[in-house]
């Protein structure tokens, strides 16, 4: 990844809802049989023999246009052979030229489609290095080797595995594939610009880009994506529902001109970025191969096979957003505020105890309120809500919720045995779901949740703000509106179906949803 000192700064409306079982979302065994087959072939042990191999010591570096640069190539290159891949360099090479000594390695995945081979992904990583360092692309010490183990070893491993990931399960892909390994990205992106001004392909054939790098350093299970916003659908596209436990996207707004994405955004074309974060060892000799890790970059790599068929084969690919150039992380907050907390619709204190009998205390109530004036007290115990006995603490507040106008408590009042039935009349409108939502312009066929009502089903469920919502009762969502009107429609079936992406987690799953207040407690029903 390319140093901050030699080019810029571095990447480093209301419903309420019962959720009871959340199930994921998963593809029949015989469409998953050659991912299956490809992610099996993903291997720690192949992922450790190229790094090691290409953040040896023996290779100096890799800067462009060096002996250790041109070690490199010749390893690549060799990969490539053995995977079948046909030359996508001048002249039948693999090999694209450039000043400086310097050399692209091109490689293609024709695609069977008739109507959509002609259109091409562009998938690289660089894999040049700064050989002993200077004080522009350093942090130091310098005149030592800087092997670049996680940049862009990691990345390089991470695509020479895709690809033969896909060989070993026989893949066939819609569209084409150009793999390119770039060189001179450390020294401004050199080898990608290269290739703009002389593309081996039609630039026009570009349907989308995705750059490699650094991958080597998987900590907390976080999977950066960058990108995501230069094509319109892509968070949505990229969302998965075979997520490895343990892992997680973040798919950041954070998008800048630090590696070789940039060139193809400057193109107008959607380009991502595949990263795994920043560290201390970041141009400095010291980021070597023991530090990394491996089977991080092992998942890394298993959940970019399958979005790369995902998008090698959808019958159409996002068109490119112009307006991703003004977003970044602070319009993110700026545009994406939740909305306030709602006033209660109960004007009473109340407290759950489950010490004796599960009841709920009353804490605090004015007799000026319009609780008081229906006659409870302070110090009451609410044994039943709607003639529904107390068994858990979220009963009342989800039938105050959704109630229309009035709720029936049953309270035991000092020594009396027999209870109290009061009514007490409730303010504002019932909710029905507990949610509330807003429309993102870069993925018009999903909307982000911008409120979750406290004690209402959705909270109980677990749902939290930004989640997003692709599909309601198996029916793509168009919207903020379109939503609403579905929502309207399966209110009186008792229950609906919501599929959710976590909120900057990239998971996907299809959560059943039951619309009706009851008497036990679902917090735990999620599976």
């Amino acid at each position: 990844m390319t140093n901050v000192r030699s080019q810029r700064l571095l990447c480093p409306s209301l419903f309420a809802f019962s959720l009871w079982i959340a199930i994921p979302l998963v593809a029949s065994a015989k469409e998953n049989l050659w991912l299956d087959a490809a992610r099996r072939s993903i291997t720690t042990g192949e992922l450790n023999e190229h790094v090691s191999l290409l953040a040896d010591d023996m290779l100096e570096g890799r800067e462009a246009g060096t002996r250790g640069g041109h070690a490199a190539a010749k390893y690549i290159v060799q990969r490539i052979e053995a995977s079948g891949l046909k030359p996508a360099g001048p002249n039948g090479s693999f090999m694209q030229s450039f000043p400086g000594n310097a050399q692209n390695l091109l490689a293609v995945l024709e695609g069977t489609d008739p109507e959509l081979r002609d259109q091409y992904i562009v998938v690289g990583a660089h894999y040049d290095h700064v050989g002993y360092g200077t004080r522009r692309n350093s942090y130091g010490p310098i005149g030592f080797i800087h092997n670049g183990a996680d940049d862009n070893a990691s990345g390089v491993a991470a695509l020479l595995e895709v690809i033969d990931a896909l060989d070993q399960s026989g893949y066939k892909p819609r569209r084409s594939i150009l793999f390119a390994f770039w060189d001179g990205e450390e020294k401004g992106l050199l080898g990608s610009k290269h290739w703009m001004r002389n593309p081996t392909i039609p630039v026009s054939s570009i349907e989308m880009a995705w750059n490699i790098d650094m991958v080597g350093r998987l900590e907390g299970g976080r999977i950066e994506v960058m990108g995501v916003r230069t094509g319109t659908g892509l968070r949505r596209m990229l969302s998965t529902p075979t997520m490895t436990e343990g892992t997680w996207i973040d798919f950041t707004w954070e998008y800048k001109d630090n590696s070789d994405h940039w060139t193809f955004y400057q193109a107008g074309i959607p380009a991502l970025c595949l990263h795994t974060g920043l560290h201390d060892d970041y141009h400095r000799p010291s980021d070597d191969v023991e530090k990394l890790n491996v089977e991080g970059i092992r998942l890394v790599t298993s959940y970019f096979v399958e979005q790369l068929c995902k998008l090698a084969d959808v019958d159409q690919l996002p068109d490119f957003r112009s307006q991703s150039r003004f977003e970044n992380p602070h319009t993110q907050r700026r545009t994406q505020q939740p909305l306030p907390k709602l006033a209660p619709r109960v004007d009473f204190k109340w407290e759950y105890r489950s010490d004796t009998q599960p009841v709920f205390y009353v804490r605090r109530v004015s007799r000026r309120s319009r609780a008081g004036e229906a006659g409870l007290r302070t110090g009451d115990k609410i044994v039943a809500v709607n003639s529904l006995p107390v068994t858990h603490e979220s009963l009342l507040p989800a039938i105050a919720l959704s109630a229309e106008s009035e709720i029936t408590l049953d309270v035991q009042r000092g020594a009396v045995a027999a209870p109290i039935t009061l009514e007490i009349p409730l303010s504002g409108e019932p909710i029905k779901l507990g949610l509330s939502w807003r429309e993102d312009p870069a993925e018009p066929d999903a909307v982000y949740v911008t409120r979750v009502v406290p004690h209402s089903p959705a909270a109980r469920a677990g749902i939290e703000l930004f989640d997003r919502i692709h599909a309601l009762n198996g029916s793509p969502i168009v919207g903020r509106a379109d939503l609403l009107t579905k929502v309207r429609e399966s209110l009186a079936g008792g229950a609906m179906s919501l599929r959710l992406e976590t909120e900057s987690r990239g998971f996907l799953n299809e959560t059943v949803l039951s619309l009706e207040p009851d008497a036990e407690d679902s917090s735990d029903a999620t599976l």
